[in-house]
């Protein structure tokens, strides 16, 4: 049971960041990019429920960090823990950040700092896209492709160039680096819906990821998402169907949003 909780934890953590990265990398990312999707103090917090039953909590914050040189750089933070009776079997807290500069919106630093009942890990990397190379303090100095990304500073990179030009059933080619590892995915674009949660009804972008089968998934097809339509691109819901049944992920509270996120039913 520990076992299936902890993958359920990192795949939601994996679709609050990988899964929200887009093939739009082949643009040069050196240049400046607009931002009409988000502002410094955005705070985005999630409930992770089992049917009737809480399991997790999970929240998104971007805020500005000081710096020395006359880049601006952006501090982005996950951070997931598991609540409620799920405390009883096993207790999670993860937390992943990125320091990333504003103007390419290229990753500078990331951290993983897990927490795991009586295990615990904590690693930096450092990002020289110069070279092609990070350098992680448990594995050294790893040779990576173009364009790659954490998982924290893709979601708001990917947020701020939009899916403007996508068409229903495109598939797009994603790579990143996560558990000092290269990790290239596949995401097909579903089209529009409109979806209903605590905070309303809104019209949507949907998305599936082509997941592998085994361990965690019993298909291809077993995680969608959705995010909003509109200029902010906010993560609305996730859906996980795993061995231990169907989990959702969901939006409950929004502070600080750049965009006011239209809400069809209030």
């Amino acid at each position: 049971m520990y076992k299936k909780i902890t993958d359920m934890r990192t795949t939601v953590l994996a679709l609050l960041g990988i899964c929200l990265f887009s093939s739009f990398m082949t643009q040069d990312s050196q240049k400046k990019l607009p931002n009409e999707a988000y502002a410094v103090g955005e705070e985005l917090n999630f409930l992770m429920y089992y049917g009737i039953i809480n399991i997790g909590r999970a929240s998104m914050t971007v805020r500005e960090f000081p710096s020395r040189d006359n880049r601006t750089i952006y501090h982005a933070k996950a951070e997931a823990r598991t609540v409620g009776i799920t405390r009883v079997f096993t207790s999670l807290h993860h937390i992943y950040e990125s320091y990333y500069n504003e103007e390419t919106g290229k990753p500078i630093k990331a951290i993983r700092n897990v927490t795991e009942s009586n295990y615990s890990a904590y690693n930096e990397t450092i990002f020289d896209h110069a070279t092609n190379r990070v350098k992680s303090d448990k594995k050294g100095i790893i040779e990576v492709p173009d364009e790659i990304f954490d998982i924290i500073s893709s979601v708001y990179y990917m947020r701020r160039v939009g899916f403007s030009n996508l068409k229903e059933n495109d598939t797009l080619s994603i790579t990143t680096f996560f558990l000092d590892k290269i990790f290239d995915y596949r995401i097909v674009y579903k089209g529009r819906e409109r979806i209903s949660t605590r905070l309303g009804t809104f019209n949507a972008l949907k998305f599936q990821p082509v997941v592998e089968t085994g361990r965690s998934f019993q298909s291809e097809d077993g995680m969608r998402f959705w995010l909003s339509a509109d200029k902010g691109h906010v993560p609305l819901r996730a859906e996980f169907d795993l061995r231990i049944g169907a989990i959702k992920c969901d939006l409950i509270e929004h502070k600080g949003l750049k965009n006011t996120l239209p809400n069809l039913k209030k």
